[in-house]
């Protein structure tokens, strides 16, 4: 990366001079520009802000409208990098349509059922076979990641409209060793008139995906906020299906859960049905061999104690059986502070990150960081931080896709 960092700031014309004095500095050298934007006034300073970091790089450059980092502040994310090693593209896979509570769409499984049928004869030519399976599953890669060979592809990042399925899926089989880290773009239309806003060159977009691959090593870490706190004891998958738990050691899950939450004292049940208050979550987290702290972070949406049967917030599919796996559970939920923004940017090295804010219902109803000293500006060095309501898709090497909606967790490359 030849240089990010994130501006979080109540001032317009002190972030539009931050962007006027870089776009000066590095006119002259070749780059690939990320950008992020939110502001809390929706008209004249959003459109000049918008029109600046368009301009900053016309035809190597991507980005989208997101969330505020912080209530209030204008939040705007920029990075430069290396053309060498980062390679842009634009997206119009098609994803998959939502669902309902409780119900699974089999989006995965019809690419497998396609593989299944294909008939083999004794004489099968094993080359031309696989040449043409792997020509077949790049055949929906955007065009500017056809050309690129898998082996060399270590992380894909990009800003999603809110049906990334097809994208993740492609790039999950295309380059399967690669780490995989999108953002739901936040939702505009009544800022836009938009779902979301996505930004491609001087292309400005309502859907698809733009993103960039890159070949150069990162690393993909989540980081999960402090009070998310765990219930009861480690739990084995016994069955799950799509984005269903059916039985937790061979248990009712959604009672294991109810016994979970009344032995904390939580006072979120019935005797027919989990009810949770609007700023209270329960997750379902997965567990490595070695560590307490889950690696994956699965909201719990709905729960049946009769049928027993959990649904998760996934983007494909449950933790399988098998799996070690924990609830989780967190009081309520609140912006993250000036505070947590100082301290992310103490920590060393340089980042790319993304993270999931709580919904604007939630920001217009919280009371966090009051008493806190009000800045008119801080500047995250050697960060581009951007967030969204709408969540994080997330893959490790070797890790289905799968969506990040705890507020607060952060996605890093």
């Amino acid at each position: 990366m030849l240089y990010s960092t994130t501006i979080i700031s109540r001032s317009f014309t002190s972030v539009l001079s931050r962007l006027n004095r870089l776009k000066s500095q590095y006119a002259s050298s070749p780059h690939t520009f990320l950008f992020a934007l939110s502001t809390p006034n929706h008209s004249s300073e959003l459109s000049s802000l918008v029109n600046t970091l368009m301009a900053f790089s016309p035809t190597s450059s991507l980005g989208c409208l997101s969330a505020p980092l912080t209530p209030g502040y204008i939040s705007c994310s920029v990075a430069l990098l290396d053309p060498k090693s980062a390679i842009l593209f634009r997206s119009t896979i098609a994803g998959q349509e939502k669902t309902q509570v409780g119900r699974w769409h089999a989006f995965r499984r019809k690419d497998e059922r396609e593989d299944e049928d294909l008939a083999l004869p004794e004489d099968t030519d094993w080359d031309n076979l696989w040449k043409a399976t792997r020509t077949r599953k790049r055949q929906g890669l955007p065009d500017e990641l056809t050309r690129l060979d898998a082996e060399h592809i270590s992380s894909v990042l990009y800003f999603s409209d809110l049906s990334p399925e097809g994208l993740s899926s492609v790039i999950s089989k295309s380059f399967p060793r690669a780490s995989q880290l999108g953002l739901l773009a936040s939702s505009t239309p009544f800022i836009t008139g938009r779902p979301v806003t996505l930004f491609h060159n001087q292309q400005i977009l309502d859907k698809g995906a733009v993103g960039v691959a890159f070949t150069t090593p990162k690393t993909l870490k989540l980081n999960i906020p402090n009070d998310v706190q765990p219930l009861g004891s480690p739990l084995d998958v016994t069955d799950s299906e799509g984005n269903l738990i059916n039985t937790l050691n061979f248990s009712n899950p959604t009672q294991l859960l109810l016994s979970c939450i009344r032995a904390a004292g939580i006072d979120t049940t019935s005797s027919s049905a989990i009810t949770f208050k609007d700023d209270m979550e329960f997750y379902l987290g997965v567990l490595s061999p070695t560590s307490s702290v889950p690696y994956e972070l699965h909201a719990i949406t709905a729960g049946d104690p009769s049928r027993g049967t959990l649904s998760l917030n996934t983007q494909t599919a449950a933790p399988p059986v098998r799996a070690r796996v924990q609830f989780f559970h967190r009081p309520s939920i609140k912006p993250l502070s000036l505070q947590a923004w100082r301290d992310f940017a103490s920590t060393s090295g340089t980042t790319l990150a993304f993270t999931t804010l709580p919904s604007p219902e939630i920001l217009q109803s919280a009371t966090d960081g009051e008493g806190e000293p009000v800045i008119e500006e801080m500047v995250l060095d050697n960060r581009f931080v951007v967030g969204s309501e709408n969540g994080v898709v997330l893959r490790r090497s070797g890790e289905h896709p799968w969506s990040c909606t705890a507020p607060g967790c952060i996605s890093q490359l």
